[in-house]
Order: C-alpha cells, then sequence, then structure tokens
C-alpha cells in the first residue's frame, strides 16, 4: 500500500471514530428525548380521558417506537466495535509492513527472518479484510434495520399530527407533542444518515 492510499485510509479511519463517538453521545440525548415526548403523550391521554382515547393508541406506538429505537441503537453500536478493531488492526499490520520494506537492502539480507514476519503481517491482513467486511455487513444490516424503525415512527408522528388536528379543547396540547416528537425523529435520522454517509465512505 502506498504512503497516500495508507493516508487516505488512516483519514477515513478516523473520520469514523469521530463520527461514530459523535453518533452514539448524540444519539443517547435524542433517545432521551424521544421516549420523553412519548410519556409526555400518554400522560396528556391519562389527563383528558375519553376526548382522547384515540389519541392513546398514537401514544402508546409512540412508546413503543421509542423502546424499539433503543434496542436498534444497542444493535447497531454493538455492530460498529468489531468494524472499528479490524480497522485499528489493518493500519497497524500496513504500517508494519511498509516500515519492514522500506528497511534498506543490507539490513533485510542480515535478518532473514524479515520475509516470515512480512508474510505473518500479510496473513493477518487477508484475515482481518473478511473480518471487517464480514463485520461491515453486520453493521449495514443493523443500521438497515434502525432506518428501518425511524421509517415506521415517523409514519406514527404523522398519524398523531392528523389525530391532533381533529381534537377540540386538547388540539393545542396534542398538536404541541405531536410536533416535538416530529422534531425529535427528525433529528435521529439526520444523525443516523451522517453515520452511515461515514461508514460509507470508508467501505
Amino acid at each position: 500500500m502506498s504512503t497516500a492510499e495508507l493516508d487516505t485510509l488512516r483519514k477515513h479511519f478516523i473520520g469514523v471514530a469521530d463520527a461514530t463517538f459523535a453518533f452514539q453521545s448524540d444519539l443517547h440525548r435524542r433517545l432521551r428525548e424521544i421516549d420523553r415526548k412519548a410519556l409526555n403523550a400518554q400522560v396528556l391521554v391519562k389527563r383528558h380521558g375519553k376526548e382522547l382515547i384515540g389519541y392513546g393508541v398514537v401514544a402508546q406506538s409512540f412508546r413503543e417506537g421509542a423502546q424499539q429505537l433503543q434496542q436498534a441503537s444497542a444493535a447497531a453500536q454493538q455492530a460498529i466495535e468489531p468494524l472499528m478493531l479490524g480497522f485499528m488492526q489493518t493500519l497497524r499490520d500496513t504500517q508494519h509492513i511498509d516500515q519492514i520494506t522500506d528497511l534498506p537492502d543490507f539490513i533485510r539480507q542480515q535478518m532473514p527472518q524479515i520475509a516470515q514476519t512480512i508474510a505473518n503481517h500479510q496473513r493477518r491482513l487477508d484475515q482481518g479484510t473478511v473480518h471487517s467486511r464480514r463485520a461491515a455487513q453486520r453493521l449495514d444490516q443493523a443500521l438497515r434495520r434502525f432506518e428501518a424503525i425511524v421509517a415506521e415512527i415517523d409514519y406514527v408522528v404523522v398519524n398523531g399530527r392528523i389525530e391532533a388536528a381533529l381534537k377540540g379543547s386538547a388540539q393545542a396540547s396534542l398538536a404541541q407533542v405531536s410536533a416535538e416528537m416530529d422534531k425529535a425523529v427528525v433529528e435521529v435520522r439526520k444523525l443516523l444518515r451522517a453515520f452511515r454517509q461515514s461508514v460509507d465512505d470508508l467501505l
């Protein structure tokens, strides 16, 4: 691997590492917001009783969706770790091979074990490529599942806003709860899209 290619790989790796940190910290906060908004919707339904019985289904769907997002988040973050570890190992082995290869000929001639050392690093590099490819596939599946759940809860949010528009005295309160949930879901979608782009750039 050339120096330019190695630098590019390192930059992509650092970019994904930074994106992963931002994704995990921001996502945790956004998911707490969604769960809180969903709880607010349920409290509002209980407060207004029969008047909001129809919106109760939406509020319950909010809570269920929030829980599913938490589970999808955990699965995605679990899938991130082996991929990151694999890329770290790839960088180390690539750097070691390049360092040994760049040694002067007279030094390499005095150290016959160098060829075996390079072969060992290359074997680990090949194995790491296979493991990283599998890890990338698992992460892709986890992110697709995450995106599907975001789409489902987004549909629930739309229904909630429609339902809120049909209510009488509670219309303003419902509209506010639904709008807040909508905003929270949009932020999660943005985070997910940005993180996927970072991963796709590396892969």
